[in-house]
């Protein structure tokens, strides 16, 4: 678990996992109450393991999914998801639910398996951003959009991958305004009830601070590189505790035009 938490973040430079930092007390105490847990094994090798936790009879929720880097892409997250789902299930539950870091990528492999997001917050700990998501048991397994844009009022930042480097687009989204996510953008930040104030705040940071040019259209800030190299976009918290990254694409590891 230690090793998996470890690596494999999407965007760099973020704080230690707390999946990092466990230690066989932790998977101890969940065991002691009543907890269950499920490892993976290839060739009986230990390469992966989840626990759930049973929040109520009708709600079960994912704790420390982790499968050991040598072993990503092969399944065995999916397939650990799925044990956890089938075990929940057969306890009478009717939802499962987890909650995510955006900056690290892991929202967009649990909307794969079929997991809605239904709230974002700013973690109590660290300066990043969550989403809770869930999944209703019994319904046919269907891939979700994880990248839903927001909806005003607020600020909203767009990013997108251009040739040459890296494009934010930020706006004031009237109340119940929603604007689609751009084909090319990689990520969307969103700052709910900001004001022109919080507005002109960020557009002087990103210029300032990150380094960026104000563009040709109103609104837009250039950078002359990849976007995993822009900290406004890697950490939007800490430009700001009520800055969220709303969602980022996988594409953003690589932040190259397409």
């Amino acid at each position: 678990m230690r090793t998996a938490y470890a690596t494999g973040d999407l965007l760099p430079g973020l704080p230690t996992a707390d999946g990092a930092l466990a230690d066989a007390k932790e998977v101890h105490r969940d065991l002691a109450a009543g907890q269950p847990l499920w490892v993976a094994r290839d060739a009986g090798r230990l390469v992966g393991t989840v626990r759930a936790v049973r929040v109520t009879p009708e709600l079960w929720e994912i704790r420390r999914l982790a499968v050991d880097p040598t072993c990503r892409r092969t399944g065995a997250a999916t397939t650990l998801v799925h044990r956890l789902e089938a075990a929940a299930a057969a306890a009478g539950a009717r939802e499962v639910a987890l909650d995510a870091v955006v900056e690290r990528g892991n929202p967009a492999f649990y909307a794969r398996l079929g997991y809605r997001t239904v709230r974002h917050f700013g973690a109590a700990d660290k300066p990043l951003s969550e989403v809770h998501m869930r999944r209703a048991l019994g319904a046919r397994l269907m891939p979700v959009p994880h990248d839903a844009a927001p909806v005003g009022p607020g600020l909203l930042l767009e990013w997108r991958a251009v040739a040459g480097g890296t494009s934010c687009w930020s706006r004031l989204l009237a109340s119940g305004e929603q604007v689609p996510a751009h084909p090319k953008a990689i990520g969307a930040d969103f700052w709910p009830g900001a004001t022109s104030a919080e507005l002109a705040m960020v557009q002087r940071a990103l210029t300032c601070h990150d380094g960026g040019e104000s563009g040709g259209a109103g609104g837009e800030t250039l950078f002359v590189r990849p976007a995993v190299a822009v900290d406004a976009f890697c950490r939007p918290r800490q430009r700001h505790p009520r800055l969220l990254a709303w969602w980022r694409r996988p594409p953003a590891r690589t932040s190259v035009a397409v």
